[in-house]
């Protein structure tokens, strides 16, 4: 069978274009600093995968994000000073001041959660790089890219609008995982409206601002007064459900907003101040805890987060202990720093040539700032044949493909995937890259 299974090169160009263009009106872009709008490019081949595979990611996600948690409580009450230095120390200001009352006063640290996977080129499953909880975003794009890309081949195959309609609803919604959870949230915090009033909070010109006004929309057309509003218009008194899509340190710490984010008891704020989560350090020490029982005890791991801390690459804070090895096994090593985003301070081994790979691995040994860097076994994944969608048209060629799943620690929370691709192993979905829409089997067999 094609690689593109019933669908021929022609027919997956026709239905990327309109696809692409279906997700660019509904707000599949991102604002640059200079004011302009830029469409964020869609690849016209769909992810496909099975329901299980889906729900193995989903359960591996949340089983990552649960070991985490446990593990941040016990470094910062019984771990050694290394370990506080690694998750308190990048941050300052009202972020550090508001992280302080992460496991004291919010009610939960993390009610919505994104994991990301690297498939490997051997074809065996998802391994997990690191974990995203202070702005687990996509969900909006990744709704965006699947239901557009249905849309626009279930009218390449003639089907009936209602049929049509029924596949969309078939492949899941991540906007409305995301509403669910909000809202049992809301009614976890002892919430009693039908439907709760929603801020979304953002920086000013945030880049995102085409996925805040698709959930904005979304929001609204199931019934939730919902605005997009900047911390400084954001007064929590104001309404029923924080959605938090602003980083802590730029927040104006006078801002209303601000009281949110100091006394997260009092408002429900999802999601709290809470970047210790997703520090590279912490991971590394949730890895480590698969091959150290004492770790793995201290923090109270269950039978499922070990096993799944067993199938994280291997990952270690970066230090004179792990030098040789690195130097070693060059091209065998990825080296990041704790707290970064954005695929900034990554060095890749088989990218870089001995003498500077060296130069860099004991350079970095010595550096602390923002807690230090880790080193991480290096995943290689499989290129494949892509059609990336862009304004200028189709460009046809070869990319890597990472899958990001949604978690949450609350027995409601989102558990979708939405899959990035790029030309670099170091996904960028602007720079080379796009987004691939992610369908469930059912549903592209149906199709």
């Amino acid at each position: 069978m094609h690689r593109n299974g019933p669908f021929d090169d022609e027919q997956i160009a026709r239905i990327g274009r309109e696809a692409a263009r279906l997700a660019w009106e509904g707000g599949m872009t991102v604002l640059r600093p200079d004011g302009e709008v830029v469409p964020i490019p869609l690849v016209a081949e769909p992810e496909v995968e099975s329901r299980e595979r889906l729900a193995w990611l989903a359960a591996e996600s949340q089983s990552i994000l649960s070991g985490s948690v446990k593990l941040a409580r016990a470094l910062l009450a019984r771990g050694e000073p290394v370990d506080r230095e690694a998750l308190l120390g990048p941050f300052e200001g009202l972020e550090a001041e508001a992280m302080a009352r992460l496991f004291t006063d919010a009610p939960c640290p993390a009610v919505v959660s994104r994991v990301d996977f690297l498939p490997p080129d051997d074809g065996g499953l998802p391994r997990a790089l690191e974990l995203n909880a202070t702005i687990p975003a996509m969900p909006a794009y990744a709704d965006l890219a699947a239901h557009s890309w249905i849309r626009a081949a279930a009218r390449l195959r003639g089907l009936s609008p209602l049929r049509e309609r029924e596949l969309v609803a078939r492949a899941g919604s991540h906007m409305e995982a995301l509403r669910e959870t909000l809202v049992a949230f809301y009614r976890w915090r002892g919430g009693t409206r039908e439907r709760p009033s929603i801020a979304i909070v953002a920086r000013p010109g945030d880049a995102q601002v085409g996925e805040l006004r698709r959930l904005q929309a979304h929001f609204r057309q199931m019934g939730h007064e919902t605005e997009v509003l900047v911390p400084d218009e954001a007064d929590p008194d104001r309404h029923d459900l924080l959605y938090r899509h602003v980083w802590a340190h730029r927040t104006p710490p006078g801002s209303p907003f601000a009281r949110a984010l100091r006394e997260p008891a009092r408002w429900p704020l999802m999601n709290p101040v809470n970047g210790m989560l997703e520090a590279k350090a912490l991971f590394a020490r949730l890895s480590e805890a698969a091959e150290d029982p004492p770790l793995a005890a201290l923090a109270g791991l269950d039978d499922a987060e070990i096993a799944t801390a067993r199938r994280l690459p291997w990952t270690r804070l970066h230090s004179a202990a792990t030098v040789d090895r690195l130097i070693a096994g060059r091209e065998g090593y990825v080296l990041k720093r704790s707290w970064d985003y954005g695929g900034k301070s990554v060095h890749l081994g088989a990218e870089t040539d001995p003498a500077t790979w060296e130069r860099v691995v004991r350079e970095t040994s010595l550096d602390r700032r923002g807690g230090g860097f880790v080193a991480q076994e290096r995943i290689f994944a499989a290129r494949r044949p892509a059609t990336r969608i862009t304004p200028a048209g189709p460009e046809v060629g070869t990319l890597y493909r990472d899958v990001s799943t949604y978690g949450g620690l609350l027995p409601v929370h989102p558990g979708g995937s939405v899959v990035r691709a790029a030309a670099s192993p170091i996904v960028n979905i602007l720079g080379g890259g796009g987004l691939a829409p992610v369908l469930p089997l059912d549903v592209w067999e149906s199709l």
